[in-house]
């Protein structure tokens, strides 16, 4: 498996915004965005400089211009936070991807945990909608995906949560050390159901920390497809399509 590092995240404005349809710059539009992420307590994955590794965080305030996360009680993970020009957070509010980055954290104490005030950011992507279909997968129809071992072992292996023709998100325990943000893993394998595997790239789009029902942690990982063979494209679509069909045939009571 061969990993092309991130080492620095794009400044704000040049390239962490891929489509500005989707980027929200009034003020009070991004004031109430993050508001949502206090009122529905929604955990923030927070990524020092925008590389390395993620800890969990929150929204814990809102100042005039001024906004508090909660630090992490791994003492490594706020002193990288501290020393950090920026943020770079994922969050989901009412199930809509956010992407935002907080300048120039200042690391406080609070009532004996840790927390860090900053500026408002400028701007939020707000995805209001997915470019391509996604299909929620179900135990019997389920893609799967095969990663070689960073270790050197055997390939880990996943079920998907959803795919979509160009890509597709797992649901992997929060303390996982495979992925990393913005990764390149190559030498990756597509299981559809009666098809053949599909070997391809696998780049992390995202990594969201979120709670299930039950109260436990999980971390939602988007991957993206890269280096498909020819024709993948449309056996994905295919796959996806034949699924739906089949759905909507046992819903109606044709199945």
């Amino acid at each position: 498996m061969t990993v092309h590092e991130t080492t620095q995240a794009p400044p704000s404005g040049d390239g962490l915004h891929a489509d500005e349809r989707y980027v929200v710059r009034d003020p009070r539009q991004v004031r109430a965005l993050l508001q949502a992420l206090i009122d529905q307590r929604a955990t923030i994955t927070a990524l020092p400089d925008g590389c390395g590794q993620s800890f969990p965080s929150a929204v814990l305030e809102l100042g005039e211009d001024s906004l508090v996360l909660d630090g992490s009680p791994v003492a490594a993970f706020n002193r990288r936070a501290a020393g950090a020009g920026f943020l770079l957070c994922f969050a989901q509010v009412d199930r809509v991807q956010l992407r935002f980055r907080v300048e120039r954290p200042r690391q406080q104490e609070r009532g004996g945990y840790v927390a860090f005030m900053a500026s408002l950011p400028g701007e939020v992507h707000h995805l209001q909608r997915r470019e391509l279909y996604r299909l929620t997968t179900s135990l019997d129809d389920a893609p799967w995906v095969r990663v070689p071992d960073p270790a050197g072992g055997e390939p880990l292996r996943w079920r998907a949560a959803d795919v979509s023709a160009g890509g597709i998100a797992l649901l992997l325990p929060t303390e996982q050390t495979v992925f990393a943000l913005e990764q390149l893993y190559t030498g990756c394998a597509l299981e559809l159901p009666d098809t053949p595997a599909i070997t391809l790239s696998l780049r992390v789009r995202s990594l969201v920390a979120i709670r299930r029902a039950d109260g436990t942690g999980q971390l939602r990982a988007g991957l993206r497809f890269e280096d498909l063979p020819r024709g993948a494209d449309a056996t994905i679509q295919r796959h996806i399509f034949n699924v739906e069909r089949r759905r909507n045939a046992k819903m109606s009571g044709n199945g």
